[in-house]
């Protein structure tokens, strides 16, 4: 059996469910400890915004691992947020919330549980950005989103993730960054990287001494090319 066809497995017997492949990245034979091993890229049956990523671990065969839950809480954290980032930008923009939690703090258990409620406790851990892509014509009018970041950053405080931070990237109207948005949690690609032209990016987190929306500016930086 291959390798994806054992964690797929795995996961159908976890979870009960059935899960597609979108992809899998191989991963070293020799120096699985150092490089790890394969990854798969996937989301329940039908499902394609639940995507997530799964695989067996570096250090122990036959041990499996996945980040099914955080793509169930991360969804559960779009639909709370729809609303506020659509309403501090005031246009519509494309986003996605990404949820870093360390794989002790979730265990299967939690699918059916809220996000919220795991926020609240006081030892998450929990690491809560907003990632938003906003279409624009040509170089961006930067002063007009200090605000909306500024907003959307006191959003997350109240949200208690010990860590949360807004990236804003500014993308030009005729690219189609739907897929990127989708997969942003696991893809781990940054603006910069994009295939895509990307005029420039905004990125705050909690640890910056933030205490106006003027300050933001500050953190816009300019793409080149």
């Amino acid at each position: 059996m291959s390798s994806e066809s054992k964690v797929m497995e795995h996961l159908e017997e976890k979870y009960n469910e059935k899960f597609e492949v979108e992809s899998t990245k191989e991963g070293s034979v020799i120096f699985p400890e150092m490089y790890g091993k394969d990854k798969v890229m996937a989301h329940p049956k039908g499902k394609p915004e639940f995507v997530f990523l799964a695989g067996e671990s570096r250090n122990e065969d036959g041990v499996y691992y996945d980040t099914y839950i955080l793509s169930v809480w991360s969804n559960q954290l779009d639909q709370l947020y729809k609303d506020k980032v659509n309403q501090a930008f005031n246009e519509d923009v494309q986003f996605k919330t990404m949820l870093f939690v360390e794989e002790e703090k979730y265990t299967a258990e939690k699918k059916d549980s809220s996000v919220t409620d795991f926020l609240q406790t006081e030892d998450n851990g929990a690491l809560f950005t907003l990632n938003i892509a906003v279409k624009t014509d040509g170089e961006p009018e930067v002063e007009k989103y200090l605000e909306p970041v500024y907003q959307l950053l006191n959003e997350l405080k109240e949200s208690n993730a010990k860590y949360y931070g807004v990236t804003v990237g500014f993308v030009n109207r005729s690219e189609n960054v739907s897929d990127y948005m989708r997969t942003s949690n696991v893809n781990n690609i940054d603006w910069s990287n994009l295939d895509a032209k990307v005029y420039g990016t905004i990125m705050v987190d909690d640890s910056m001494d933030i205490s106006s929306p003027e300050q933001i500016k500050e953190y816009y930086q300019p793409q080149e090319g």
